[in-house]
């Protein structure tokens, strides 16, 4: 394939600005040695052109005499610049990582001659503005396309990016885009197994059409404006592993009906959610973080919780639970994290935390009794606003990891240990 000479030149300054951005950090006695280096992996990636066939230690020993090299800088030998144009270079580019840069300005509409070879294109975490180009339909064999963390304004063309029927990855999170619901169009993309679209002022409800994104594992739309019920389809997804819905404004019940078993991280925290957490919970088998906090939920935590044996970190404050928590809860053997802070749960709390419990807030509740004699695991430990009594454990030895210790508005006795 012969690459269009407009398009030799930006994609060699684009791959090329990388590398000479590492070139300058480069201390002075390595400069010349690793500059040298760095221009022959280079080479050897495009192929060996005969158009470089300067671009020889052997024959020509001072790499700043090979054929486009502009040295200067600190030290001898360090490259600054590279210029190759209208050498009708050839190659097919699979593979450009921008991310993590400074880039800045609007995006080619011929983004598209990049490469028709082009597989993962990542643009991440840079100042990019304006428009995403219609044109990166052109670009059919595109597995990733990773445009999150820019500056990225106006519509995004949804309807283009949904003919990239190859695609596994696709971040558009974190772009001022003009407020839209979620596109209808992503439905067609059925090899995604990760949808990254948080933070991008979208509006709507989560389509039930995403049913079809059957190969899905990874599914974030937090932080944005959604708003209805969650689809059934999230619920009952065989692969999805992790699911971020948090800070939207959903509505609605969590189903009785729960079958994606494959589960590990649910985040659906800070949203209008009501209604109990339901027995079926029990389902997922491999769930391990379980946020739920700051909703409207209600009812009590099922029993059934204790049979999920990976759960690590588990988080419901602010919400309207009540009841008392189950004895089984206690016996979770990778628990770490349990926070249920501003709630209405009462009865007594255990005699020993288990070790493997690390932090426990159960603050702004009705919990009644005495404190925990034993908590050798804790280090943070929060039950103020409670109706706890009698004194503080004598023996303060069993708590010797706490680094924080909240227990103000309860009924508490004695001297302080």
């Amino acid at each position: 394939m012969v690459l269009p000479t407009k398009l030799i030149l930006s994609t060699i300054h684009l791959v090329l600005l990388g590398v000479l951005l590492l070139l300058a950090g480069t201390s002075s006695f390595q400069c010349s040695s690793v500059d040298q280096a760095t221009l022959l992996a280079i080479k050897k990636q495009w192929g060996n052109p005969w158009q470089l066939v300067s671009w020889d230690p052997v024959a020509n020993a001072d790499h700043c005499k090979w054929t486009g090299m502009v040295c200067g800088g600190g030290c001898s030998g360090a490259v600054t610049g590279i210029s190759l144009p209208r050498l009708n270079l050839t190659g097919k580019l699979r593979f450009l990582d921008l991310s993590y840069n400074a880039f800045h300005g609007v995006l080619p509409h011929d983004i598209s001659r990049l490469s028709p070879a082009m597989e993962h294109l990542n643009l991440s975490t840079n100042y990019f503005s304006g428009t995403v180009p219609a044109a990166v339909a052109g670009l059919p064999a595109l597995r990733s396309l990773i445009l999150d963390k820019n500056q990225f304004t106006g519509a995004y063309p949804a309807a283009e990016i949904s003919k990239l029927a190859r695609l596994e990855k696709l971040t558009l999170a974190f772009n001022p885009f003009v407020p839209a619901p979620a596109p209808l169009e992503f439905s067609k993309l059925t090899n995604l197994s990760y949808l990254w679209m948080g933070d991008m002022n979208m509006t709507g409800e989560i389509p039930k059409a995403y049913s079809s994104l059957v190969n899905l594992q990874m599914m974030a739309i937090c932080e944005n404006n959604l708003t209805g019920e969650i689809p059934a389809w999230v619920w009952q997804h065989p692969k999805l592993k992790y699911v971020y819905l948090f800070t939207n404004g959903l509505t609605g019940k969590l189903p009785r009906k729960i079958t994606a078993v494959n589960l590990i991280e649910l985040d659906v925290s800070d949203n209008q959610l009501t209604g109990e957490i339901p027995e079926e919970i029990v389902n997922l088998k491999n769930l391990s973080i379980l946020f739920m906090y700051t909703n409207q939920l209600s009812g009590t935590i099922p029993a059934s919780i204790a049979m999920l044996p990976n759960l690590r970190d588990i988080r419901l404050f602010e919400n309207n639970l009540s009841g008392e928590l189950p004895a089984t809860l206690w016996s979770l053997p990778k628990l770490i994290i349990l926070d249920i802070l501003n709630n209405g749960f009462t009865g007594a709390l255990p005699t020993k935390i288990p070790e493997n419990i690390q932090w426990l807030d159960v603050g702004n509740n009705k919990f009644s009794g005495s404190l925990p004699t034993s908590a050798t695991g804790l280090l943070v430990f929060s039950a103020a606003n409670n109706l706890l009594s009698g004194e503080l454990p004598a023996d303060m030895s069993k708590f010797a990891k706490l680094t924080r210790l909240e227990l103000s508005g309860n009924q508490l006795t004695g001297a302080i240990p």
